[in-house]
């Protein structure tokens, strides 16, 4: 990495027990592998107890309950509603946070050095599963806003945002709805996709950042995969693995069926 200025920015990292194992590389690897990390902030239930601030969720101002209220989801895909709203609600939440900020999972590791901003703008990540739900969703969220999208996708496990991006969104959606942010995007959703996935707050984000600020950021495409065995963050060909607990858990299962039999 060059010692020319560095932009500083915050990571968030919203975090659910299921990632316990993960958390510790994941912290490690944004401080190794990032330029500018001032401070890391972990949104969780209970305190991770890693190097890093916890934010308690009980800051926010909702709660898992008030998801379930509007997701009536019978395979507890509330929890993913959820996590997406944390995301949202972090900057107005985290005390003394910097204008631009990384929201990452936190079963997403950083296997090479990554950098987040190229002259004087914000590096966007894009290449994710194109959702059709999602522009669905957007669409009632905000119809004349989003009435032409890119149909290059956004969803990915790490994004770089900033602030007054994020409070022009809110604004719209919260006159467009007359509710709070939080409310309109659970309102938004299908009820066929309460048992699956019906909204993504990344897709939406980088959809209006490409329509509404197009000078902010730049593209950039990550090497990126997802990763089953920890022994795979010896990877060099990628930047970053994401370890999700259903793909570790599924094979998990598969290995333990095999040596059975």
């Amino acid at each position: 990495m060059s010692t020319d200025y560095v932009e500083q920015f915050d990571a968030i990292i919203p975090y659910h027990s299921k990632d316990a194992i993960i958390l510790p590389y994941c912290l490690e690897s944004l401080r190794k592998n990032t330029r500018g990390l001032r401070n890391m902030y972990v949104i969780s239930k209970e305190d991770p107890d890693e190097e890093c601030i916890w934010i308690p969720e009980a800051s926010f101002p909702f709660s898992f309950e008030d998801v379930s209220r509007h997701i009536h989801s019978t395979n507890n895909r509330q929890g993913w509603y959820y996590q997406q709203l944390l995301k949202y609600y972090a900057y107005k939440v985290v005390p003394d946070l910097l204008p631009n900020f990384l929201i990452a999972d936190s079963d997403v590791v950083f296997l090479r050095p990554i950098e987040f901003f190229k002259n004087g703008k914000l590096l966007f990540d894009y290449g994710g599963m194109y959702v059709p739900e999602y522009f669905t969703h957007m669409r009632k969220l905000l119809p004349k806003e989003f009435e032409n999208t890119s149909k290059e996708s956004g969803t990915t496990d790490c994004m770089m945002y900033n602030r007054e991006i994020l409070d022009d969104l809110f604004t719209r959606v919260e006159k467009e709805h007359e509710c709070p942010m939080w409310e309109a995007l659970l309102k938004c959703v299908e009820p066929d996709r309460y048992d699956t996935s019906g909204m993504s707050e990344q897709e939406i984000y980088f959809q209006f950042v490409l329509e509404h600020y197009p000078d902010a950021y730049e593209l950039r495409l990550l090497e990126k995969s997802y990763g089953v065995n920890l022994v795979e963050m010896r990877r060099t060909d990628l930047d970053f693995l994401s370890f999700h607990a259903w793909l570790r858990e599924h094979f998990a299962d598969l290995r333990s069926k095999a040596l059975k039999s």
